[in-house]
């Protein structure tokens, strides 16, 4: 699969590696609707996907159905495990996951024997059908929609690469975002519901779980925020773990919101990049399954991509999991 501006001598250092007849490259939701449905067939154990956070969830969201359809139909497949390769700008999964840059983890696979691969499985979280590894609404989905359209006004060069690094998120973030959010006085005004049965836990200062006495419908959370985001995995692109207790406890998400200000959070880059607990202004839980609800339309995303906006929404761990190739170390 191809990220957005994946160029043509990444390709090439990739099929010196893998079988031309393995090496899908696709341009269109038709091209990748085909290879699918081509690559399920052939029962690849492994897939690696080459791109960002979104490419990697479009994917794994298309090949479950996919493969659903086949079965019901009287087909036996699964769906396979899963790589990144990080082509790429939101490379928040392969981040949190430790993979080699481009297509080093191609060349570890090959020196690796079956035994040696580790795989860590992940919740996927459900919202209006669709899978994600993270989303949410807020501040967030307007810094990415800011850092898109940053990105899609150079095509090449110089301020290509700047637009695509870490200085272009921050520039989207703080120069672009930052000043929509003080001159229009931007916030929501929300409740969050708990829609499960099973316990909710809130993340205390010292980072320690508290279960809470909450039931199926009532109000976890109402009022002004920032940002309400839900993840099973922890990191954003460029290692921003904006979810530190994603992977706390098994079958759980990570919901935060944050009611505070951008002198507050500029205040506090260093502690919120890296995940740590105590950060004023931030309130962390994990939860099952959640519905956010707001009188006014909130800016939303899945996956670290843009998805217009929304009044209303419900987040939901899946049964789903998927086994990523993992390459921290003990």
């Amino acid at each position: 699969m191809k990220a957005r501006k994946v160029r043509q001598s990444t390709l090439d250092m990739i099929s010196q590696h893998v079988d031309v007849d393995d090496v899908y490259v696709t341009r269109t939701i038709e091209q990748s609707d085909q290879s699918l449905d081509e690559i399920i067939e052939k029962k690849y154990p492994l897939v690696l996907s080459g791109g960002g956070d979104g490419t990697a969830m479009r994917i794994i969201e298309q090949m479950r159905l996919k493969v659903g359809r086949k079965n019901a139909a009287g087909g036996q497949f699964a769906v396979p495990r899963f790589g990144l390769l990080k082509l790429g700008t939101g490379n928040g999964w392969a981040g949190l996951l430790e993979t080699p840059a481009r297509v080093a983890p191609i060349w570890a696979l090959r020196q690796m024997r079956e035994h040696e691969m580790k795989f860590t499985p992940f919740n996927m979280i459900e919202s209006e059908n669709r899978l994600c590894h993270f989303g949410g609404f807020g501040l967030d989905a307007l810094i990415l929609n800011n850092y898109i359209d940053l990105k899609n006004r150079f095509k090449k060069g110089f301020m290509w690469k700047l637009s695509n690094s870490m200085i272009g998120y921050l520039w989207a973030t703080f120069m672009i975002s930052a000043p929509q959010v003080v001159i229009r006085r931007f916030a929501m005004n929300v409740r969050i519901v708990n829609n499960s049965e099973e316990p909710v836990f809130l993340v205390g200062p010292d980072g320690a779980f508290e279960q809470l006495p909450l039931k199926k419908g009532e109000t976890l959370y109402e009022g002004r925020t920032l940002i309400v985001g839900v993840g099973t995995t922890s990191n954003y692109g460029f290692k921003l773990k904006i979810f530190p207790w994603a992977c706390a406890k098994p079958g759980y998400m990570n919901l935060r919101i944050g009611d505070t200000n951008v002198p507050q959070i500029m205040a506090n880059v260093r502690p919120v990049w890296a995940g740590r607990p105590g950060v004023p202004g931030l309130k962390d839980w994990l939860v099952k399954d959640v519905i956010v609800e707001s009188e006014k339309e909130m800016p939303y995303q899945l996956g670290g991509d843009p998805e217009g906006y929304r009044t209303r929404g419900q987040f939901k761990v899946s049964d789903f999991t998927v086994d990523m190739l993992d390459f921290r170390r003990p």
